[in-house]
């Protein structure tokens, strides 16, 4: 049962690995390149000149040129993102894929997001006055260069098959660098944290774990005990053993909360039910400043990340033209 929160941690060194392996996903940024007919129907929003009609007239008779609005996916806190390059980047996050119809509006609001999102995280770099710099850039470019170089390839052919020119893919890079830069400032993690080294055993019914809780009261080995009826391959062979543990690291709630309500030696009394089962628990040792782990670490820091960014959306004034 030792099954964590799934968090998606950018990497920017793998970002070239990635493209070789002909993911067209990634982080989506803003593309300046031109649009094909595809993606969701689109409400276009009426433009001002649309609304105004013949009273624009003057006096004379001359009737002032209409302004022509380019068409809109999204507009972020006064900022555009245009139909065009919405449709530029659903193409590419679809290369390879084959997106059902049914699936279509749940895809095209996925990557909108993502759009969305990659405009917030520049936003707040303006404010945080966070830049990245043509250098910065520069050398991102000559590492994935040096990586396109060992696997036999150019860096120019394998971005225009993911539908860049070079240009768009350095402001990409861009993007992606400012991202880092923003999380490693508004995601402030503690590298220690409270712990708790515990250990459970999975059943599918109450009965069994009560019967099991009174043979480890009796004083039955709750190891042997792991291995021979937990239902957790992952932490049965290890006679249950959960390791090292802090608070969010565990999907099943109810479990955590347990451990780390019991004291060090500690048996729970009753069995503990989850969407998994009913688990015997046992805390082993507790420490309250332990060292995170570099992979807990990173996740912590991503959570806080992804946190600071829904209140980015919540505060933010967005609209969608789309869907719907």
């Amino acid at each position: 049962m030792r099954v964590f929160r799934l968090v998606l941690i950018t990497s920017l060194a793998l970002t070239l690995l990635m493209i070789l392996a002909a993911c067209a996903g990634g982080d989506s940024n803003k593309s300046s390149s031109g649009a094909d007919n595809k993606g969701a129907p689109v409400d276009q929003p009426v433009s001002a000149a649309d609304a105004a009609g013949s009273n624009n007239d003057t006096a004379a008779g001359v009737v002032p040129a209409q302004a022509t609005e380019e068409p809109l996916a999204a507009n972020v806190n006064g900022e555009p993102i245009t139909l065009a390059e919405f449709q530029r980047e659903r193409e590419r996050r679809s290369m390879g894929m084959e997106v059902e119809p049914a699936s279509a509006a749940v895809f095209d609001a996925s990557v909108l997001q993502t759009m969305i999102d990659q405009v917030l995280i520049e936003q707040a770099a303006e404010r945080l006055n966070i830049v990245v710099t043509d250098e910065e850039v520069a050398a991102e470019l000559d590492l994935q260069n040096d990586l396109a170089a060992a696997n036999n390839q150019s860096l120019e052919e394998i971005v225009a098959e993911q539908l860049y020119t070079m240009d768009e893919y350095r402001e990409t890079l861009r993007g992606m660098l400012i991202t880092q830069k923003v999380s490693e400032s508004v995601a402030q993690v503690s590298p220690y944290a409270a712990q708790v080294h515990s250990r459970h055993i999975l059943v599918t019914d109450e009965a069994t774990a009560r019967s099991l809780i009174a043979q480890i009261q009796q004083g039955a080995d709750f190891a042997q005990l792991a291995m021979q009826y937990s239902l957790d391959s992952s932490t049965a062979p290890t006679g249950g053993d959960l390791d090292w543990v802090s608070e969010g690291d565990l999907l099943q709630i109810e479990v955590e909360q347990a451990i780390f309500s019991l004291e060090p030696g500690q048996l729970a009394p009753e069995p503990v039910k989850s969407s998994l089962g009913y688990h015997v628990i046992q805390t082993l040792e507790r420490v309250e400043d332990r060292p995170l782990s570099q992979a807990a670490l990173a996740e912590k820091r991503q959570q806080a990340f992804l946190d600071w960014l829904e209140i980015e959306r919540q505060s933010s004034e967005i609209e969608q033209y789309i869907g719907g």
